[in-house]
């Protein structure tokens, strides 16, 4: 099998409300869009699509991703969870706190129980229906 490097790009799916969350998760992790469309009246597919986002491209820290706005999803796949590493613990409770707003935090931030001890998580469900898990090194473990 040829081993050839692919860059794998996690793909969002929104119901109408993917720029709210885009801006929400910038907010939480810093990023940047480089791309954007919209839905217009002769590509909806339904017509509570027209100008909502077709298609877009964006960063979230480092990592490249991309969402749309579809009829389809009925919010976030529980199946899939966002994990995101954060420096420090003060970061880790910060981005909690901006992903919680209006959403739910499952497990607040507290260290890893042996043997992974050495590390700090947490797991909240934001207001789109996605699940991120924030983990950060355990500062009585440095």
């Amino acid at each position: 099998m040829d081993k050839k490097k692919h860059e794998i790009i996690p793909y969002l799916s929104f119901k109408g409300n993917c720029e709210e969350a885009l801006s929400a998760y910038i907010k939480a992790f810093g990023g940047e869009i480089y791309y954007m469309s919209r839905w217009s009246e002769e590509t909806a597919d339904a017509p509570e699509l027209i100008g909502k986002v077709m298609h877009t491209e964006f960063a979230l820290g480092g990592t490249r991703m991309a969402a749309g706005d579809t009829v389809e999803s009925a919010g976030g796949n529980t199946d899939i969870r966002l994990m995101v590493h954060m420096d420090t613990i003060e970061e880790a409770l910060n981005t909690v706190s901006v992903l919680a707003e209006s959403g739910t935090v499952l497990s607040p931030l507290k260290p890893h129980p042996e043997p992974d001890d050495g590390g700090c998580g947490s797991a909240t469900r934001d207001r789109f229906g996605f699940i991120w898990i924030i983990t950060c090194p355990n500062p009585n473990k440095q």
